[in-house]
């Protein structure tokens, strides 16, 4: 067993979840992995590594579906951004997209999508105060700055984008955007399902 998976059972034994029962409690670490709308298909090393690397939403999920009372009724409420994740994406082909006139807006922070290509989409960001801290676990995002100037806030360091420059993050590193100055303008490119987790900024 792992250092990280052994953490993962040790708080399990802890607060009660099948205690000493590692094969059970793999169920429980699978059922996390697969409720963050995670392939179930993947390694189980990978698994680990995702629950370990969000260890809190993990034990969010524990106290909320198995220490619930209700382990079979109960849904876990994942701290899910629904307004970014839309689930229907609609998108006009063969028609010339304005982005300055899409850009045109006195909201503090306005996210629509301008494009869908295959199976991934096109967004259209307009940001004047900071995003929070969140995560992608299905998808990586790629972002290209239009307008501003975006600073992308990661765990260990801070990346500064200038107009007509590109910058990618994969799927489940934790990261928040902000613009230097007023207002910043940028497209994201990314998965057409992708999930948006919150992370609570205590624990970055």
């Amino acid at each position: 067993m792992s250092t990280d998976e052994k953490k993962l059972h040790d708080y399990l034994d802890e607060v009660g979840v099948h205690t000493a029962e590692p094969a059970m409690q793999d169920i429980v670490i699978n059922s996390f992995y697969n409720q963050c709308e995670m392939s179930n298909d993947d390694e189980w090393e990978e698994k680990i590594a995702f629950a370990t690397m969000h260890f809190d939403v993990f034990c969010g999920y524990i106290k909320e579906v198995w220490l619930s009372g209700d382990e079979e009724d109960t849904d876990f409420t994942i701290p899910i951004d629904d307004e970014f994740d839309i689930p229907e994406i609609h998108t006009e082909n063969l028609k010339v997209i304005d982005l300055a006139e899409e850009a045109t807006t006195t909201e503090a922070y306005k996210n629509l999508p301008v494009a869908l290509t295959n199976d991934h989409v096109v967004r259209l960001a307009v940001m004047t105060e900071p995003y929070f801290w969140h995560l992608h676990p299905n998808s990586d995002e790629c972002f290209l700055v239009i307008e501003g100037v975006l600073i992308i806030e990661l765990e260990n360091k801070t990346v500064e984008l200038q107009p007509n420059q590109l910058y990618t993050i994969p799927r489940n590193v934790v990261h928040r955007t902000r613009p230097k100055g007023e207002r910043v303008v940028n497209l994201t490119f990314e998965s057409g399902n992708t999930t948006t987790v919150k992370i609570d900024d205590t624990n970055v």
